[in-house]
């Protein structure tokens, strides 16, 4: 089967919207020489998939970039549509705890929040204030976010919230082409938090990925919290889903993360830990050097 005009059309979306201009030109420009070459003749929708995201990822450096072939077709939005996919996706969130794994208290008042995905706040917010005012009073948190596929920056903003004393600014978004959109850590004035002063620990994972590693990242460049476990996965740059085909879907980078204490971000080296050690072994270790800094008065 000849899939020339999808390799052709993820081409075109990824030279005109990938968010640096000098890397989607050289990106693209290889995608048309390794069709030129034959390199994506194959009668396998998904294999054709599987190249280009290979060929995408290779010639960028970028995790983000992602083609997929879906055996249902897309279609495109009609009224009621856009209602129906937002109930869906409300059910998922609810039904994974808007991700949320656990919340636990362990030996020595040590709180541990499981951040599986950094749901957005419309659907999220209601279950992250309940989470986080349960941790106010523990005398030290261990944030594990060693399975957490990412998220929205406006979830990393309400969990940094709760974690600062003064409004503080975190990573923004910088778009190819539109404004920057700016996030800050704002804690409530009343509400009880956990606040700017106690041990803070996050564990993290090679997985550890997109919106999970700006809130390490952050959290690290500020000085607020000691990183434990692996380097993570270097993803900063948000993105948005296209159709080359009614087949064929493109994860595509259109903004990259931009940290106002470093000037950069974790794109392609990921967040490195303060404290190195296997995944593994990650929530063990932060939680013993959470409970020496309680002892020490840290």
């Amino acid at each position: 089967m000849d899939y020339s005009e999808v390799v052709q059309t993820v081409a075109g979306l990824v030279s005109a919207r990938y968010v640096f201009p000098n890397v989607a030109q050289r990106v693209a420009a290889h995608l048309r020489r390794r069709l030129e070459s034959d390199a994506y003749a194959t009668n396998d929708p998904t294999e054709l998939a599987t190249r280009l995201t290979d060929d995408l990822r290779q010639a960028s450096g970028d995790l983000h970039l992602r083609v997929r072939h879906e055996p249902e077709p897309h279609v495109p939005e009609a009224p009621g549509v856009t209602v129906r996919e937002q109930n869906d996706r409300a059910a998922h969130c609810r039904a994974m705890g808007f991700g949320i794994a656990s919340v636990q208290r362990v030996a020595g008042n040590v709180a541990v929040l499981d951040i599986r995905e950094l749901v957005e706040p419309e659907l999220s917010r209601p279950a992250y204030e309940a989470a986080l005012m349960s941790v106010a009073d523990a005398s030290a948190l261990v944030i594990d976010l060693r399975q957490c596929v990412g998220g929205d920056p406006a979830t990393v903003a309400l969990v940094c919230s709760a974690l600062v004393d003064r409004r503080t600014p975190l990573s923004s978004i910088v778009p190819r082409s539109a404004p920057v959109e700016a996030f800050w850590a704002d804690p409530a004035p009343h509400a009880p938090s956990f606040g700017g002063r106690k041990p803070l620990l996050l564990a993290v994972a090679g997985f550890s990925f997109s919106g999970a590693e700006m809130l390490a990242y952050d959290l690290q460049a500020m000085g607020r919290a000691v990183v434990v476990g692996e380097t993570t996965g270097g993803g900063a740059n948000p993105c948005n889903v296209h159709w080359p085909s009614p087949h064929f879907s493109l994860l595509l980078p259109e903004a990259s993360a931009r940290n106002p204490i470093t000037g950069n971000n974790w794109e392609g080296c990921g967040v490195v830990p303060d404290v190195g050690c296997d995944a593994g072994d990650a929530l063990r270790v932060a939680l013993g050097l959470a409970r020496q800094r309680v002892a020490a008065g840290a």
